[in-house]
């Protein structure tokens, strides 16, 4: 990893007003767009918490990245993060889904799977946790996967809980 050194980043502060050449400002600007991919790829997933310490939902982005255990990071397109109803037993889930690019044409994941993360650009997102997953084909060859994981555990009752008789 080549991040700038405080002298560099010093040095295209100090001649960011007087540049006297085309190639001097080529190369800063390429030092500092280089400098951004490598954060971006640094922090790329790491915006992650545990299943219940998710931020609030419904949520809609432009793009988003699921990495499975098996089968590697798939790009959603227009993902949606919505919370579920809890079922029967009082457990909340929380679902994504986005559109798979036409152009991605991996391994599809299907049932249970591990989510090692996900990354959904102004949300807290789970990680490493299993998630229920399918994919629906639409008639013009589209794909839209869904992964769905429980939130959280039902509160404990008021009246203190279950116990053994003595």
């Amino acid at each position: 990893m080549t991040l700038l050194t405080h002298e560099r980043l010093a040095e295209i502060r100090a001649g960011q007003h007087t540049y006297r050449t085309s190639e001097q400002l080529d190369r800063d600007i390429r030092d500092l767009l280089a400098e951004r991919e490598e954060l971006l790829a640094e922090l790329r997933g790491k915006d992650t918490g545990t299943a219940g310490g998710s931020t609030p939902a419904p949520h809609r982005a432009t793009q988003a990245e699921l990495r499975f255990g098996v089968h590697g990071t798939i790009p959603l397109l227009r993902p949606a993060v919505r919370d579920l109803e809890p079922d029967y037993y009082g457990h909340d889930y929380r679902q994504i889904g986005g559109w798979i690019p036409d152009t991605w044409t991996g391994e599809l994941p299907r049932g249970t799977e591990l989510l090692e993360w996900a990354h959904v650009p102004g949300l807290v997102m789970p990680c490493h946790t299993n998630v229920q997953v399918a994919v629906s084909p639409t008639r013009d060859g589209s794909r839209y996967l869904t992964a769905e994981w429980r939130r959280e555990r039902p509160a404990a009752p008021q009246y203190g809980g279950l116990r053994r008789p003595a």
